[in-house]
């Protein structure tokens, strides 16, 4: 008896899975002449969960119509993201200041290439500091100095992680993350007195 229970769960969770799949999954001919670069960019992350086997040919697609930032997919699927960091690059040299911030992201937590620390807060001062960033709003501002922050923190660059939390204090809206960060701070602090 247990058992026949236990094969009826498996394949009402099977078929449960299947039906929120394929309505989350909506199936666009990618040939269309009316296709979108967001459609094709939406298709592309979407098949990394809900159909891997066209994730390739949506994501080129995607990239083909100037989406780059879809090569992040072919990157984690195939495990090589050479090429995603080589548009990065690319895009930041030609004064494209979230490509900068990506660059930062991926120097900071070792995607695809070797993990570098200082080329990581090079690129976030960068990003914080480029003319075109002059519209950041605030929640931009306060999640990069959080990274920031947390490069800082791990290197014990005390001084500098100190500026960086002090403005994740003052402009912080989230109250509970403001106290959080706040207890950070006696840590800082007691990391400056020694």
């Amino acid at each position: 008896m247990v058992r026949i229970s236990l094969f009826i769960l498996l394949v009402l969770n099977s078929i449960c899975h299947y039906v929120q799949a394929n309505s989350l999954w909506h199936a666009i001919d990618i040939n269309d002449p009316n296709l979108t670069v967001e459609q094709a960019a939406q298709q592309c992350a979407k098949s990394s969960m809900f159909a891997p086997y066209s994730l390739e040919e949506w994501c080129e697609k995607a990239y083909s119509m100037g989406s780059w930032k879809s090569l992040l997919y072919i990157g984690y699927y195939t495990g090589d993201g050479t090429r995603y960091v080589n548009e990065a690059k690319k895009n930041a040299q030609a004064d494209g200041v979230e490509a900068i911030k990506i660059l930062a992201w991926i120097y900071s937590n070792g995607s695809f290439v070797e993990r570098d620390l200082s080329q990581s807060i090079k690129l976030y001062n960068d990003y914080l500091n480029h003319k075109k960033n002059k519209s950041l709003t605030k929640h931009q501002l306060v999640s990069v100095h959080k990274a920031l922050y947390n490069i800082y923190k791990e290197l014990e660059f005390w001084q500098d992680a100190s500026k960086s939390l002090q403005y994740i204090i003052n402009n912080e809206d989230n109250g509970i993350e403001k106290n959080f960060f706040r207890e950070e701070m006696v840590y800082i602090r007691e990391r400056l007195s020694k």
